[in-house]
Formats: C-alpha cells, structure tokens, sequence
C-alpha cells in the first residue's frame, strides 16, 4: 500500500492510482456487499486516508458507479466471445443469464442502479456512465442480431428488456433458504419456480417469442 500513499502527480500516475482504488474497491465489495460498503473502511484497507479517496470520487455511490461500468465493460466482452460461436436463441438466453450471474458484484449493483446509486452521484457522471452502457450494449447487439433472429433495432431492444428481467427476477431469491427444510412437494416444486433461474428463463423465451412474431 506504499505506492497509495505517494502522491500522484502526472495525469499517467492519477490515472494509475485510480484504478488502484478500483481494484481495492472491488475486493471490498465483493466480501462486504453495497451495503457494508464504506468510504472510510475502504480507505483503511487501501492503507489512505479518506481524503485521498474523495480526490478521485465525490462519494460512495460515485465508486460503484464505477465499477458497474467495467463489470459491465469485462461482461460484455465475455458475451461477445461467446457469440463468436454457433449457437440458438435460447442458448443465448441462458448464457446471458449465467454468465451475469456468475460476476459477484454485477447484479447486487444492477438491481441499486435506478434506485439508490443514481441518485447520489453527479449529472455528468451518470451522462458517462449512460453512454458507456450504450456503447458495450452496441458491441453485443451488433453480434447478436442473427442470433436472437430480430433486426439490430429489436436485437438492442430485446437485450435492454433481458436486463430488466434480470433485475426483477434475481429479487425472488432474496427470500429465506428453505433448501434443506422439510416441504410439501408442491411448495417444494412452486418455489423451484420462482427462483431468479427458471423466471428469467421462461420469460426471456416468452419476450423474444412475441418480438419475433411482430418483427
């Protein structure tokens, strides 16, 4: 943490010491989530002072804001590789949904971003972060097109719905655990339903079946 605590001088170095912050703020988001989140344990970990932080990011949520964008950035480039390869609409479903789920910290911000994160960070920023969304979500849709079978317009719109539909359907497993609990069968089998997998699945499948007919 030596090097956090020289200052940084050129624009190369500010740079650098950003990104430094970025990294040591992923690893504490991913043990103590957006709630535990804190600017001044942050600054503990990164050996700083809390001062030094706010050089580079006017508040918490300026952080997150942060680093949804290159969670964002790194899962778009895992979902362009994957369609460099063969595969179907569905597939392509189910990839989306794996392959955002399997990132620790992209869907505990995406289900705050409209909500709390949004609200507390600068004009400015959230025009940038905006347009860097944009940007990745171009990148897929112009890969996906032939995949969904929907012009690039419908393809764009129809992965724009894929991530509201992530948001709302990852909320069903915030309920309590009942995995070894003794259920009926037919509880058992109407919870297995309502978990974030089969709902986003399902209405995934249902959303680009309806596109495709009015396309």
């Amino acid at each position: 943490m030596a090097e956090l605590k020289r200052r940084a001088v050129t624009d190369a170095q500010k740079q650098f010491r950003r990104q430094e912050i970025l990294d040591g703020a992923r690893l504490y988001f991913e043990d103590v989530g957006y709630q535990g989140f804190s600017m001044n344990q942050l600054a503990s970990r990164l050996g700083v002072v809390k001062g030094t932080l706010y050089l580079y990011f006017p508040t918490k949520e300026a952080i997150v804001l942060a680093l949804y964008g290159r969670a964002v950035e790194d899962w778009s480039e895992v979902v362009k590789a994957k369609l460099a390869t063969p595969m179907t609409g569905q597939d392509f479903i189910a990839f989306f949904y794996h392959s955002a789920m399997a990132d620790p910290i992209l869907v505990p911000i995406l289900t705050r971003l409209e909500h709390v994160i949004e609200h507390n960070v600068s004009v400015d920023l959230l025009v940038a972060s905006k347009r860097h969304f944009m940007a990745c979500l171009d990148g897929i849709t112009q890969k996906a097109a032939h995949v969904v079978g929907l012009p690039p317009n419908k393809t764009r719109d129809f992965i724009l719905s894929l991530g509201v539909l992530l948001s709302g359907a990852t909320q069903a497993d915030q309920g309590p655990s009942l995995a070894n609990e003794s259920l009926p069968d037919d509880v058992r089998d109407f919870l297995g339903r309502l978990s974030s997998e089969p709902l986003f699945v399902t209405n995934a499948n249902y959303i680009l079946a309806g596109m495709r007919n009015t396309a």
